[in-house]
């Protein structure tokens, strides 16, 4: 592992319409591992995923985030995604008016389209074949003409949002529960697909999650509890099935005594 985390968060403390939700979060991510973000309700999970990609709602008060080792505070949600950073939305917005496969044309350079004088995306528009083999994949091949994520099935939703962020090529990728709302034969497209990816290792994974479902196709590297808005938990796999058996309370409760 590089003796410099791809990307890091130190003494990050966030504020959301004045109300503080991060406390001082010390979080380190490396280069091609998998880590999960777990935690109760209100803990702080999504806000630190959500003030790392730069969302304006989402005020820093002190701290830092530092990615290969330099501060990305100064940096607009456009150039943090430059540098490699994605965040995919537990709850997908929807854009009405832009198409799937227009939209992923845009965002992927492999995905270029062949009409050389038609550079906005329209009708005419011809993108690579490959595209439409990798939505076969992700089985959202019926989604490519629609328009983005309205009228989606939460599964759609969920299964289109996770190939959106993996057009772009990030180098690390924060997924915002990416099981929720899944029946089991999306999970096992969904897990399969992240199990394809964490075996490339040339993307940092970090799942936000309340419980193991997607993290049983994984292999995690690194288990980080939040709770109040702090780290108070870092381990691995292991303590997750006690976890579960005792509920957050007390095996935190358990872990500190």
């Amino acid at each position: 592992m590089n003796s410099i985390p791809l990307l890091e968060t130190r003494d990050l403390r966030v504020e959301v319409n004045g109300i503080p939700i991060l406390s001082g979060v010390d979080l380190e991510f490396e280069s091609g591992c998998v880590y999960a973000i777990l935690g109760p309700n209100a803990s702080g999970k999504s806000t630190t995923a959500k003030a790392i990609m730069g969302l304006p709602e989402y005020k820093i008060t002190s701290g830092d985030i530092l990615f290969n080792g330099e501060s990305i505070l100064d940096k607009s949600i456009t150039e943090r995604a430059r540098l490699g950073i994605a965040y995919a939305f537990q709850t997908p917005p929807r854009i009405s008016g832009v198409k799937l496969d227009d939209f992923i044309c845009r965002i992927c350079p492999e995905y270029q389209c062949k009409a050389e004088d038609d550079q906005l995306m329209g009708e005419s528009c011809s993108c690579k074949q490959e595209l439409y083999d990798d939505f076969r994949t992700l089985g959202i091949g019926n989604l490519a003409q629609r328009d983005l994520n309205d009228g989606f099935s939460g599964g759609e939703s969920k299964r289109s949002e996770l190939f959106q962020v993996l057009s772009m090529r990030p180098r690390i990728m924060f997924l915002d529960e990416p099981d929720s709302g899944l029946d089991y034969d999306s999970l096992k497209v969904v897990g399969r697909e992240l199990k394809t990816i964490r075996e490339k290792g040339e993307t940092t994974l970090v799942i936000i999650s309340h419980h193991r479902y997607v993290l049983e196709f994984l292999e995690v590297d690194k288990v980080y509890i939040l709770q109040y808005g702090r780290v108070v938990y870092t381990g691995d796999m292991s303590a997750i099935p006690l976890l579960e058996e005792k509920g957050y309370e007390k095996f935190l409760t358990d872990m500190t005594s």
